[in-house]
């Protein structure tokens, strides 16, 4: 707000020529069409309204005027088209048609996206019309010129008009409370100079003001006026005028607004799908915050969808929703449900209602729901609306904050509770590899029994949805026959008669116990990436700064997921332990996968563990040398002795000590019985082992391509290992027999071949 011109008009004024004048065409608009004046409002002794919604670069309208009067002061406010913009007011104050003058710039804002500001008529300042111009902009060019170019913003003139000082002044302040589906209180504040007479007021629908032409629609000896039989759910404007006398009457005032409430509902279905992104309420609501509480529509709802978002950090930064108005909220009849969900750790929801939907303080708690699920599917809350709630109370949902953390829900529904009431807290425990117990609160409709479903699939059931288990009276009740080492989701409901069901619970799950199994086929693609003890079944070692885990940020052997392991420093291990196999030690099955590394000198150890959490018990069978640094098509293939024990579990293990901090991938890894396929056979080298018979000493004939030598005795006992032989071989200090000699080949093929010392 500029004031120091005040002076220069006081003196400079009387001699101003008031002839009309031809102005310049300000250009605009030449980078960009998104930065306008949206509204625009100035009042006084009469006010002058604005409203576009596309852009212009220039807009004469000067055709409207705002009325006032020597000494005055004229009440402006404008609104941006988009983001925060700056707006400067020229007069034309001595009519000579520009505004070059320096006292002829009366407004300039900061950045902002609404302005309220004033502007003061000269106490000297003739009586007559004068253009206002008004320029709004993002990035206004020094210096500013009322004529352009402004290549990010736009113009618009409008006119003042200066009478003499009224006889009867303007009341201003209007405001409505009280504000109901059918009525309203309108107040205003009395002028400086108060009326003889009282007021006239006058409301309506539309924008169109009125004039002094229009007939009013009521009178007041008051600052205020009750009115009825408004439209539900409209917005409408109002307006009021001073009466001096029968013949003396102001100017109507600046507007007031206000939108009636909507017409109570005895049922409601709220997704908010409708609703504008980042608005606060769906049609119908409303909303109280206090603090730096929040509330908005989001797209955090079902399935993707726009969802009610809460936070609040305490009770005096707390977020309430407040419902539609319902006709049978205390009939005892209906019960709210909706799905909630939080953002991590767990939150609390108070549902209630309020009698003041603008006060906080009139909240009264019905039910605290508590909330630890971060997904919606599976997860469903009803809370049962008492008689006690006055009639003309309106539910609530309120973020008290406690805990203060993000609390996203949807799909909310006022409706007739079942005849036949749901179970609470379902709980699951004690899994064995093919059973669990579960629990819950009984129905309080006293049902002849009970429902269950459960599923690999958290998708919830429907009504239409057929159990797995029905009429079960026990409580609580065991379930068989579930799989081994898989998440099950577990709903149970009220059977009250074989045609009254209640609905589904909400889900619980439960991981049953692994089992050993005689096969396995992974290639890690349905499982979240992350620690490999996202694989059912599957456990990890790791030592000092080591990785082992589900990939899928890099190309897989197949599909999108792998396991990732390295090892960073010296003393790092990782160890992938897989899942209990029931004939690990027949002797008559390999483990098989694919794998690459980041370097071509890369080595990974195939072995087992006889404890799954110690990486001290890993026991090496083969060491492979993983030359590849992209998958292809081979496999490596480790054939794994009948010497190990039936209780240990195999695992792949990378250490630093053997491969520094190289990268390894593996994936498509099978444990199937162990005959070599013919792609397999091709690849095993053509090594030999000579003499045979033996004394003491055997050769190999191309030692190098040879990871380790393994001797067995004839009963399948494991003799001795030398790892990384050389071309001769001693085996002095066996005696003389036959043995089976395995050689492990760096490519992981191997062959065994019967031999004999003399």
């Amino acid at each position: 707000m500029r004031k120091h011109y005040l002076l220069w008009m006081i003196l400079l004024l009387p001699f101003f020529n008031l002839n009309a004048q031809t102005y310049c065409v300000p250009t605009a608009g030449g980078t960009s069409q998104t930065y306008y004046l949206k509204s625009a409002s100035l009042s006084d002794q009469g006010a002058m309204y604005y409203d576009t919604t596309s852009y212009q670069a220039y807009v004469d309208n000067s055709s409207k005027m705002v009325t006032s009067y020597p000494g005055s002061t004229v009440n402006v406010h404008f609104e941006s088209s988009t983001t925060s913009l700056k707006f400067l007011v020229w007069i034309d104050w001595n009519n000579d048609g520009d505004f070059d003058d320096f006292y002829e710039n009366p407004v300039t804002s900061p950045t902002q996206s609404v302005v309220n500001d004033v502007f003061f008529i000269p106490p000297s300042q003739a009586t007559g019309i004068y253009r206002i111009r008004i320029e709004t902009g993002s990035s206004l060019p020094a210096p500013v010129s009322p004529c352009g170019n402004n290549p990010y913003g736009n113009f618009v003139d409008f006119s003042l008009k200066v009478d003499p000082a009224p006889a009867c002044y303007v009341p201003t302040g209007l405001t409505a409370a009280n504000i109901t589906n059918s009525a309203a209180a309108l107040s205003w504040e009395a002028p400086t100079s108060a009326s003889a007479n009282g007021y006239e007021y006058y409301y309506s629908s539309t924008t169109t003001p009125p004039d002094n032409t229009t007939v009013p629609s009521g009178s007041s000896t008051t600052t205020s006026a009750n009115i009825n039989g408004l439209t539900s759910l409209t917005q409408y404007y109002f307006y009021s005028r001073s009466v001096c006398s029968s013949t003396s009457k102001s100017a109507w005032s600046l507007r007031g607004t206000f939108k009636t409430k909507c017409d109570p509902m005895t049922s409601m279905f709220e997704n908010f799908d409708t609703t504008q992104s980042g608005a606060y309420n769906a049609t119908c609501w409303d909303r109280i915050v206090l603090g730096s509480g929040y509330q908005t529509i989001s797209s955090n709802g079902v399935n993707g969808t726009k969802g009610m978002y809460q936070y609040a950090s305490n009770i005096a930064n707390t977020a309430i929703a407040v419902l539609p108005a319902f006709s049978n909220v205390n009939a005892g009849t209906n019960w709210l449900r909706f799905k909630a969900r939080v953002g991590s750790a767990a939150g609390v929801l108070n549902v209630g209602y309020v009698t003041n939907d603008a006060d906080a303080s009139t909240f009264v708690n019905i039910q605290s729901v508590n909330i630890s699920n971060t997904v919606y599917p599976g997860y469903e809350y009803t809370v049962m609306i008492p008689t006690t709630v006055p009639a003309n109370a309106r539910l609530a949902i309120r973020h008290a904050g406690t805990p203060a953390v993000n609390i996203y829900w949807d799909e909310v529904y006022w409706e007739p509770k079942p005849t036949c009431l749901p179970i609470t807290n379902l709980t699951a425990s004690n899994p064995t590899s093919t059973s669990t117990d579960i629990a819950w609160t009984a129905s309080p409709s006293s049902p002849a029994g009970y429902d269950i479903y459960y599923s690999l699939s958290n998708a919830s059931p429907t009504a239409a949805t057929l159990p797995n288990i029905t009429n079960v009276t026990a409580n609580p009740y065991t379930i068989q026959n579930l799989e081994p080492g898989k998440t099950h989701y577990i709903w149970v409901r009220a059977r009250c008669s074989s045609t009254d069901q209640g609905p589904w619970s909400t889900v619980t799950s439960v991981l049953t116990n692994c089992a050993p199994v005689s096969t396995l086929s992974e290639n890690f693609d349905s499982y979240t990436p992350g620690l490999i003890t996202n694989v059912p079944c599957w456990k990890g070692i790791t030592v000092g700064y080591s990785d082992c885990i589900i990939n899928g940020g890099s190309p897989a052997a197949s599909g999108t997921k792998q396991v990732f392991q390295t090892c960073v420093v010296a003393g790092d291990i990782s160890i992938a332990v897989l899942p209990e196999f029931s004939n690990v030690s027949s002797g008559t099955h390999r483990l098989k996968f694919k794998a690459r590394s980041s370097v071509n000198t890369g080595k990974l150890k195939v072995g087992y563990v006889t404890d799954p959490t110690n990486a001290a018990s890993f026991v090496l069978i083969q060491q492979l040398d993983i030359t590849n640094t992209a998958y292809n098509a081979n496999y490596y293939t480790v054939n794994i002795p009948n010497t190990v024990p039936a209780n240990a579990r195999l695992a792949i293990r990378n250490d630093f000590e053997t491969s520094g901090d190289a990268l390894f991938y593996w994936d498509d890894l099978s444990w199937e019985a162990g005959t070599l396929g013919t792609n397999e056979a091709e690849n095993i080298p053509t090594v030999t082992v000579y003499p045979n018979p033996f004394t003491d000493t055997i050769n190999i004939s191309d030692y190098t391509k040879v990871s380790s030598l393994v001797v067995y005795d004839s009963t399948g006992r494991q003799i001795t290992m030398i790892n990384n032989p050389s071309s001769s071989v001693s085996l002095k200090n066996l005696s003389s027999g036959m043995y089976m000699i395995k050689m492990v080949f760096k490519n992981g093929t191997n062959k065994t071949i019967k031999a004999v010392k003399k």
